[in-house]
């Protein structure tokens, strides 16, 4: 039986229709993926390799426990307790700003250098990390300088390290030890003594706090 001629021509140009159309938006699919990949390099290059989130707070009673706990995994042992209760004595004699750097990655970023600039000379330096592989090592700078440039040799992925930095502010209206009432105005101000801290791994990876 010979199929008529004027239906086999509206299937046929339907076949085609439909075949231009599946290779026309699968085309675009391919475009469209490929600019979305481009655009997330762009604006996440590190986030499947190093990447840091770093925050910066004044240190308090409110909230030095919580920090410390954070930090808990290199105060194993009893050297390691000994170190934790030698600075809870030595929190009263400093006002503290704690920069706090987290690689938020998935892989270990090395040689991580962060700088911190303040407008008061800086009187006390401590670092701490939720793992002992973490060691901190001052570069430049440091005590009695208003700049500090400190080296974390090993940071691993959701580890984060704490630089602590101690100041007295001359123009400051509490003196040590500091009180509670101190610890609030501090709280409040300490970002008018903190200018920058900018975070460098040897990976290329860069991070600011302001």
């Amino acid at each position: 039986m010979e199929i008529p001629r004027d239906i086999s021509g509206k299937t046929t140009a339907l076949i085609v229709i439909g075949l231009v159309l599946v290779l026309f938006f699968g085309y675009r699919a391919y475009v469209n993926s490929r600019q979305a990949l481009q655009i997330l390099e762009i604006q996440v290059p590190n986030i499947t390799r190093v990447a840091f989130d770093t925050q910066v707070v004044a240190l308090t009673p409110a909230n030095l426990e919580p920090i410390l706990t954070r930090v808990a995994g290199q105060f194993a042992g009893p050297e390691g307790k000994g170190e934790m209760e030698k600075f809870k004595k030595e929190f009263e004699s400093h006002l503290w700003i704690a920069v706090m750097t987290r690689n938020k990655g998935l892989q270990s970023a090395t040689e991580v250098v962060t700088r911190v600039q303040l407008t008061t000379p800086i009187t006390a330096l401590q670092g701490f990390s939720s793992t002992g592989y973490a060691r901190m090592e001052v570069k430049e700078g440091g005590k009695g300088k208003e700049m500090a440039s400190v080296n974390w040799n090993y940071i691993e992925p959701a580890i984060t390290a704490v630089t602590l930095i101690g100041v007295q502010p001359k123009d400051f209206a509490g003196k040590p030890p500091y009180s509670k009432k101190n610890m609030s105005i501090w709280s409040r101000d300490f970002r008018l003594y903190f200018e920058l801290a900018e975070v460098k791994s040897k990976e290329g990876v860069i991070a600011y706090a302001y």
